[in-house]
């Protein structure tokens, strides 16, 4: 009864589950300073403002578009309606990540529908609303969202053109051109080609011909046409010269000033390059299962058993395809970050209320013949709690560092594991703000993320402060005997890590910041610093 009700009432029941993931995704938005990648986003987004489109040239434009919409819109409210309660600028420039990463559920509920009907559909919407991985990226203003949802409405459209006559009398063409389109800001997004590939290439390898037609040849124009022409229109700087330059530049890691990856108290190399001794090849398949909740775990399980078994279908044949196709090559790269894994959420989310929808099923035919008809109702609804209720409860009580949460197999050892994926530099502004407040005029401080030292000091009203970088020994030589020294557990790398053994060693913090019950930084006031040793 309950679910006959939900599937005559979906856009309604669709529209509270967006309603919900956008609230888990605003709640206590600015609870957490910026990201030194954040702050690069408010600096373009200032830029743009001026008119000068140059800057951060790493990434494409569209993000960065919507932050400088988003900032306007916050500074606008700040100094008319709003002044008794300012929007910060840590809420306006994760606020259009915040938005399409709940929009989301409503793309994957569409692509879901038209392959896995209703139940799954809504089921796969509402794990993605909750779910602590996607709620977590979500939140800060990196490309990956947008990445995500632009990617799977292509999917979509994709998918309609190929099935033209399932619901609207729409030509093909326009959904291919609305694909096309997708794809396009999905490039204006980030500059991730392959995602476009794959498509062909599920389709060319396993989709049915019967089923799904070949491509005419003013379907492949409609598609390229549009995918050009939003790519463009959403990120036309990539026609100047200097922003090829500037993306062969930092792809070959000219920007990066530091080396490292800390993963459960081991440095590993986080090198672009094949697997050999960089980060462990099993880094993703850890990060789901101590960062899922066990219910949604053990559907998974289960909803991998399912496709396989259907998996000469056409809807579970696209899951296992897309499932392996991400996490094989994510998996040998060696750099790996928990934000790509948004990327492979979506799939693992559809397989999850897959899996769900068949435990329910189990569970109700077990329950039929083994109870009473008074009874019966309460079962059911005690059980469909269980995956439902948990991973709800989970998500309102893991924020709003979500990135903290662990499940019963974490063991309780929180910011243990990844602790630059889980911190994130959260307490970083704490820290400086503790500083601040205590340091004399002109005194030194070092640390591992300039640009957002140079914002919170500026914040702080401490700018006669004298910024140095811990992982540069040259900087470190340079700085005053008596210095205070920020310590995050997310920033050891390579360069400092020796050193940063040394001051723990012979040093108490003046100031522990910490966060669940985890340490998230230390402030440091070191007398005699030239007496550390520098790092091997």
């Amino acid at each position: 009864m309950l679910t006959d009700l939900i599937r005559k009432h979906k856009t309604t029941v669709l529209g509270l589950i967006v309603l919900l993931g956008l609230i888990l995704r605003l709640n206590d938005l600015g609870r957490v300073g910026f990201t030194d990648d954040e702050l690069n986003k408010l600096e373009a987004a200032h830029s743009y403002l001026d008119g000068h489109f140059l800057v951060n040239l790493e990434h494409p434009m569209l993000l960065k578009s919507l932050v400088t919409v988003s900032l306007s819109a916050a500074s606008s409210w700040n100094h008319s309606w709003g002044q008794a309660h300012p929007v910060p600028d840590e809420v306006a420039v994760r606020l259009p990540n915040a938005i399409f990463g709940s929009l989301t559920a409503v793309v994957l509920f569409l692509f879901a529908q038209e392959f896995f009907g209703a139940e799954v559909a809504l089921l796969s919407a509402f794990l993605w609303a909750v779910g602590p991985i996607p709620i977590t990226v979500n939140r800060l203003a990196k490309e990956d969202t947008l990445l995500v949802f632009f990617t799977w409405l292509a999917y979509y459209f994709y998918l309609r053109a190929k099935r033209p006559g399932s619901a609207t009398a729409w030509k093909p063409e326009i959904y291919y051109a609305a694909s096309g389109a997708s794809f396009g800001l999905m490039l204006a997004s980030k500059y991730f080609p392959h995602y476009l590939g794959l498509i062909f290439l599920y389709y060319w390898l396993l989709g049915s011909k019967h089923e799904f037609p070949p491509r005419r040849w003013i379907d492949t124009w409609w598609l390229f046409g549009a995918c050009g022409l939003a790519f463009l229109a959403a990120d036309p700087v990539i026609l100047h010269p200097a922003a090829l330059k500037h993306m062969i530049h930092y792809v070959q890691q000219g920007t990066v000033t530091h080396h490292g990856y800390l993963m459960m108290g081991q440095m590993h190399s986080e090198s672009l390059t094949l697997q050999g001794g960089g980060m462990p090849v099993y880094l993703y398949l850890l990060l789901l299962s101590i960062k899922t909740p066990l219910p949604v775990l053990a559907a998974l399980a289960v909803g991998l058993w399912e496709v396989w078994r259907r998996r000469r279908q056409a809807g579970p044949s696209f899951l296992i395809f897309m499932f392996l196709f991400w996490i094989v090559p994510f998996s040998l790269i060696s750099a790996k970050w928990l934000r790509y894994m948004l990327s492979w959420m979506p799939t693992v989310t559809l397989i999850a209320a897959i899996g769900m929808v068949k435990i329910l099923s189990l569970l109700s035919a077990w329950l039929e013949v083994r109870m009473s008809r008074s009874w019966l109702p309460v079962s059911k609804g005690a059980w469909a709690a269980v995956f439902l209720m948990v991973p709800l409860w989970i998500a309102s009580s893991a924020g709003p560092f979500y990135s903290l949460y662990l499940n019963p197999l974490g063991l309780g050892r929180t910011g243990y594991y990844f602790p630059h994926e889980e911190f994130n530099d959260a307490g970083l502004r704490e820290a400086i703000h503790q500083v601040s407040e205590e340091a004399p005029r002109g005194a030194a401080v070092g640390g591992e993320t300039p640009p957002v030292f140079a914002y919170y000091l500026h914040q702080f009203g401490r700018d006669d402060l004298r910024y140095f970088q811990l992982s540069d020994p040259r900087k470190r030589a340079e700085a005053p005997r008596s210095s205070y020294l920020v310590v995050q557990e997310g920033r050891k790398y390579f360069e400092n890590i020796a050193f940063i053994q040394d001051l723990e060693s012979q040093d108490q913090p003046i100031h522990t910041i910490n966060l669940e019950g985890a340490c998230a930084a230390k402030v440091y006031h070191a007398q005699e610093l030239a007496q550390l040793r520098r790092p091997r």
